[in-house]
């Protein structure tokens, strides 16, 4: 014979699972999978930014040695101007 009282039972633990379902793992899972989107968004992001440091670096290094050879062009030019200035003092001498 069927029995209405364990029908009911197994009926209410049915919808007591789909109900804890419904209420707390969907909406925890949906929360999971959201973070994960954005972590992933994150991460991609970190990876671009490390690729722009990268060439940054690359340009400052750049950067650098063409500064050093100008440098170097400007002290060879300041040596030359005492060498003129030399020149210019001596020749000022042996006029007057």
């Amino acid at each position: 014979m069927i029995n209405v009282g364990q029908i009911a039972t197994w009926a209410g633990w049915i919808m007591t699972i789909i109900g804890l379902v419904a209420l707390i793992i969907r909406p925890i899972m949906s929360g999971f999978t959201k973070i994960t989107g954005n972590l992933t968004k994150i991460s991609y992001s970190l990876d671009l930014i490390n690729r722009d440091l990268e060439a940054s670096k690359s340009d400052r290094l750049a950067i650098h040695n063409e500064l050093a050879k100008h440098d170097e062009r400007l002290d060879k030019h300041g040596d030359k101007l005492i060498e003129h200035d030399q020149q210019i003092k001596a020749l000022f001498k042996e006029v007057q």
